[in-house]
């Protein structure tokens, strides 16, 4: 995947994860930015600002949110507990061939439950 591609996606996920402990204004300018692909250009012309000033403001919401994510480590957590619960549904699929199905069937409605959630 692009270099640029990652990174936006990146900075989608810690907005989802952090986004609502940041100011209104660093909330709408990330919004504007990476949902709604505005340019720092439309953005200034909206705001009355000039482009710099949107891409300070951004660069400066960004920076937040990636000192949140290394203080917290929210996005880590759950990366891990996802990796964790992918082995477990590996596992619990080669017990059911040792055992049968109808007895991991509880089982794996629970993984597929907390697999939901931690996505």
């Amino acid at each position: 995947m692009d270099r640029e591609l990652t990174e936006r996606l990146r900075v989608i996920r810690l907005f989802d994860t952090y986004g609502r402990l940041l100011s209104i204004r660093q909330q709408r300018l990330l919004r504007l930015y990476y949902h709604d692909d505005l340019s720092l250009s439309e953005i200034a012309e909206q705001d009355e600002v000039t482009r710099q000033a949107v891409f300070d403001a951004l660069h400066r919401s960004t920076e937040e949110l990636e000192r949140l994510e290394a203080s917290l480590q929210v996005m880590e957590s759950r990366r891990q507990l996802i990796g964790r619960l992918n082995a477990l549904a590996t596992a619990l699929r080669r017990l059911r061939e040792r055992v049968g199905a109808d007895v991991v069937a509880e089982v794996e409605q629970e993984l597929d439950a907390l697999r939901r959630t931690a996505g």
